[in-house]
Parts: C-alpha cells; structure tokens; sequence
C-alpha cells in the first residue's frame, strides 16, 4: 500500500540505540557549508566546493515523566554524569514508515526545562552532529509501534525554589507563591578536525560557559534584600516540584548562582509579579 503521508504517531527517535519517550516536537536542519570559487573575467560564481564540518542541527522536545526515579532523565545525564561540557558524542536515528535519518556524532548544544503551576513540565534540547543520512532501511512497520513504559507525566502543584549561601541576595521561595521557572543552559563549540577529514573528530565547548534560572512569583512579601553589594552573592539554588500531597516528586540543584535582575510589575485588576532573573557557572 503506497504511503500518502508521515505523521507524528508514525515517528520515533532514538538516541545510542534506545528509544525517547514522550516527545512531543522534532526538528533536523541541514545545510551545506561551502567556498565560492570564483573565476578571473567571470561575473558569477561558477564553482563551489564542500568544507569541513558538514554538519545538522537537531531540536528534540520532550514531556518530562516521573519515570522509576523521579528525575528528568535528560538533566540527570548531562549534569551529573558526563557533563554539560563533555566532548561525548550522541548517535540519533528518527525512524518513521518511509525510512531513518542517522544524525551520528552529536553533541549537546543547548537545553532548557520550563516548568509552571498545574501544567506539564517539558525539556528541549539541541544537538549538533554530522551531516544527515537518510535511509529505506529499518523503517518502521506498524508491529513496531509499541506503548511507552514509564511512570507518567508530572504537574507541579507546588514550586520551592532557596538559596543556599545568598546572605543578602538569597530568598526562601516557601512563603512565596512561584507561578513559573525557566531553567536553561546554552553552549558554544569549536569543531576540531584533523588534517584531511572533514568530520569533526569532537565539538569542544567554548569557555567560560554558563546557564540561567528565572522564576516569576506573585508578591505577597519579599524582605531582607540587598542588592547593592560591591561583590554579587553566589550560593546553591534548590529547585524542587512538589504534587499534591507536598512530597518532592522532581529536584534540580545549581551552584554558583548569582542574582542578576528583580523586575516588579502591576497592572490594573492583576496581581502584582516579581521576576527574578539567575546566573549559573558551567562547572562541568
């Protein structure tokens, strides 16, 4: 039967051999990097040749699930176990009914985690890797589709977030009632390449490299802030969901962090919000 259509019920992706559940967003761009030759007497460039480090960028989002520990798989294997600056590569394959895309020796570039009161907590990520392969074989049957296992999605009923350290600059997020976070880390690297390659032999991450927290609260009370200290405070900041019963089901902890902005806003007939903006050190 002749395929009219791929559909996102029709796509997997997987990462070294093992299959990502819950995404729920997807994208691969590919471009080529070349050198204009031009000619003497020629108005137009008539010759192009390939660079080194043809590569594709790939964006994956997920929907963050409680899974067998409670933590974000993703978060939990970058920071704490190889790093966010690691030189680690990552081979992708997004199968679906008319072939697979290979996206091999991938590194991380970016990833980000948003998390706000009563709603589902998604993560995006983006890789880059080398140049895109597109294949028939091993494209999925419909015997292939099989239910996800995990422990299931999470909405927040309760947010905390504390400083640990922050003398002045520190809050205790407990009386506080935080609507939203935004937890995200952005890198740059450097591809190096040997002598008559044109594959990456790894991505070494631009230094100093760092990451940001924001959190938005409703203002009930803010006290014992100083912000006017010659040297920025810096500390541990704890992040930690909680569900209805007030069990901790997710955690995230970053040090180093400094306050870096606190924006008030009010309009007519809202509450009143206070934003607070952190940055973060990328230790590892």
């Amino acid at each position: 039967m002749a395929i009219e259509r791929v559909h996102s019920s029709d796509t997997q992706v997987f990462v070294n051999g093992e299959r990502i559940p819950a995404v729920n967003s997807l994208s691969i761009s590919s471009s080529k990097k070349v050198t204009d030759i031009p000619r003497l007497g020629v108005s137009y460039i008539s010759d192009r040749i390939l660079n080194s480090n043809q590569s594709s960028e790939l964006s994956i989002g997920i929907l963050l699930t409680t899974g067998a520990t409670g933590v974000d798989p993703f978060y939990l294997y970058q920071q704490r176990e190889s790093g966010f600056l690691s030189t680690g590569k990552f081979d992708f394959e997004i199968k679906d009914r008319v072939g697979v895309t290979t996206i091999s020796g991938a590194s991380l570039n970016s990833y980000s985690l948003n998390g706000s009161v009563g709603e589902l907590v998604n993560g995006q990520s983006s890789y880059e890797g080398d140049g895109a392969i597109v294949t028939s074989v091993g494209a999925l049957d419909y015997s292939d589709h099989t239910n996800d296992t995990f422990g299931g999605f999470f909405r927040p009923k309760d947010i905390e977030i504390s400083t640990a350290s922050n003398d002045k600059e520190g809050i205790s997020s407990s009386a506080l009632n935080i609507q939203d976070f935004t937890l995200s880390v952005s890198l740059q690297r450097t591809p190096v390449t040997r002598l008559g390659t044109r594959t990456p032999l790894f991505r070494y991450p631009t230094l100093p490299a760092q990451g940001s927290l924001s959190f938005n609260i409703v203002k009930n009370q803010v006290t014992g802030m100083d912000i006017s200290s010659l040297v920025c405070e810096s500390g541990v900041i704890t992040i930690d969901l909680k569900d209805n019963d007030g069990d901790s089901v997710m955690n995230f902890v970053t040090s180093g962090c400094c306050l870096e902005t606190v924006d008030e806003s009010t309009s007519l007939d809202d509450n009143t919000q206070i934003s607070f903006s952190y940055y973060f050190p990328i230790l590892k």
